[in-house]
């Protein structure tokens, strides 16, 4: 009796077995077909639901991974050429807008400079109250508030034109500078594009009215007008940061894909060159 039973729960495992082994080979097969017509994601999807619901069928699971790999060679040789199109593109956006700007940067300490548009260096308006806009080389923008002979220890600033209005948060210990120099009192406050992404939609709303920038003091305001070439200028470069930013994110996915497509062909080619 308990040998008919043995053999009765073998010849069920085995029955089993063999329709799994059945069902993961039609899926493969799928995946086979929507592979050669280059329906990529849903190939993938068929090679996922292989591996869940079959996690014993080893040898299909194995044609499954190879077949992943071939997926994933062919969208990167795919995409490549994509995110070289698009780097050369930006590149000459970027070189165009470039030549309204000074690179900043000391080789010795700082692995990522800042651009300065040309109108906004320390240099020439060292002694004026104003905003700068600076942009990395990663798309990183700022905006400085520099205040001249007037203490206030100011934090917030508010742009206003009429009864509308636009300001930044709060800036915390490490944004702020303060400074004598000579018996001029010098504060400077940097805000990231996170806390100004108001104030620079207000001013490219309001390229053409006179906007009045407000600093808000612990214990007074300072206010004064902001010219018109200098709304622009930070548009200029907040508009600049971004596709600074594009740049720096497509050369970081071009070495992704780079290394990829080299691993890759390394597998698929079983280890030799």
């Amino acid at each position: 009796m308990k040998k008919s039973i043995i053999i009765l729960a073998a010849t069920i495992l085995i029955a089993c077995g063999n329709s799994d082994r059945q069902k993961a080979d039609a899926l493969y097969l799928r995946a086979s077909k929507l592979y050669e017509t280059k329906t990529y994601d849903e190939a993938k999807r068929l090679l996922d639901t292989l591996h869940t619901r079959y996690p014993r069928q080893v040898e299909s699971r194995k044609r499954a991974d190879t077949l992943l790999w071939r997926i994933t060679f062919d969208e990167v040789e795919r995409d490549i050429p994509i995110v070289d199109s698009t780097l050369r593109q930006l590149l000459l956006k970027a070189e165009t807008i470039a030549k309204d700007y000074r690179l900043v940067k000391d080789a010795k300490y700082q692995t990522v400079g800042d651009y300065e548009h040309k109108n906004m260096q320390n240099a020439s308006n060292v002694s004026r109250t104003y905003l700068k806009p600076i942009a990395d080389e990663q798309g990183n923008f700022s905006l400085i508030s520099n205040l001249v002979g007037h203490p206030i220890a100011h934090r917030q600033l508010t742009a206003r034109v009429g009864d509308i209005s636009a300001s930044t948060p709060v800036a915390d210990d490490a944004a702020c500078n303060k400074y004598n120099d000579f018996g001029v009192t010098y504060e400077q406050v940097i805000y990231r594009r996170k806390d100004v992404d108001d104030i620079v939609n207000f001013f490219s709303q309001n390229t053409d009215k006179n906007i009045e920038i407000v600093l808000k003091g612990e214990q007074k305001d300072y206010s004064y007008k902001i010219s018109k070439s200098d709304v622009k200028i930070i548009v200029q470069t907040y508009d600049f940061a971004k596709i600074l930013e594009d740049i720096y994110r497509n050369q970081i996915r071009k070495a992704e894909l780079t290394k990829m497509y080299n691993v890759m062909t390394l597998r698929l080619s079983g280890g030799k060159r």
